[in-house]
This record gives structure tokens, C-alpha cells and sequence, in this order.
């Protein structure tokens, strides 16, 4: 798989959390926000922010700049630019996208002897069921 293509996967996944999303959609309307400030528009506590804010910066959606003791987070541009052409082109598909196929693990056929033996095993077990059940009993 591309480099482009993981980047991307991992920024879905990461705007999948709806929790994110609104973050991403809070610091864009305002070009740029303190911690302080995001929290304000959101029911949770300050390490909860902190996780979803290093979610947003290691998926490279959100710059992170710090002056002093305050962390100001604004949008990466270069990021929702690749975003945004990468849903564009699923309209008009340019390229052949590979896919990869998973390697499945190889299945003996089945023989009449194999076949025969898996039956007597699978009576073998019931029949110790059966032996423990009235043991139990007794």
C-alpha cells in the first residue's frame, strides 16, 4: 500500500471519532484556538482533550505551537488539501487502484480416510460427554 494511502487511512480513523471532528471543525471556523478555548465548547476534562488533540496532531490534521506555557493548535492545510483531493478523485477514479489480497491458508482436501477419522473422533467426544454427565448424576 502507498505511503499516501496509509496516511490517509489513518486520518478516516482519526476523523471518525466524532469527538474530533468537531475539534477539527471548531479550530478551522477560528483559524486558531488554545486548549483552554476548545475545552470551553465541550463536556470533558482536560486529559480527555489531550488525547484527542495528540490523536489529531500525530494524524498531521492539526498543528500544534507552543509559546510559553500555552499550546495553540491550528489546521493543517497541507493535510485536508491531500484529504480533500483524495475523496475528490473517488468521483472521477484516474487511476487503477491495486488491491492486495489477503493469502489464505491452504486447505488439505478433504480425503474418505480423514473424513472417516474426524466422525470417530467427534462420537469419541460425545460419548465422553455423555460419561461425565452421568457421573455427575451419580
Amino acid at each position: 500500500m502507498a505511503v499516501r494511502d496509509e496516511q490517509l487511512i489513518v486520518v478516516l480513523g482519526v476523523l471518525a471519532e466524532g469527538v474530533r471532528f468537531r475539534i477539527l471543525s471548531m479550530i478551522a471556523s477560528r483559524g486558531e484556538l488554545t486548549a483552554k478555548e476548545i475545552l470551553e465548547g465541550f463536556d470533558f476534562t482536560q486529559p480527555t482533550l489531550s488525547h484527542h488533540m495528540a490523536c489529531l496532531v500525530n494524524a498531521g490534521l492539526v498543528n500544534l505551537k507552543r509559546k510559553g506555557r500555552y499550546a495553540y493548535y491550528s489546521v493543517n492545510k497541507d493535510t485536508i488539501e491531500m484529504l480533500s483531493s483524495e475523496i475528490a478523485s473517488l468521483k472521477n477514479p484516474s487511476k487503477e487502484v491495486s488491491v492486495e489480497k489477503k493469502t489464505k491458508r491452504k486447505e488439505e482436501p478433504v480425503s474418505e480416510v480423514s473424513a472417516e477419522k474426524n466422525k470417530k473422533g467427534k462420537k469419541k467426544k460425545k460419548k465422553d460427554k455423555d460419561k461425565s454427565k452421568k457421573k455427575k448424576k451419580d
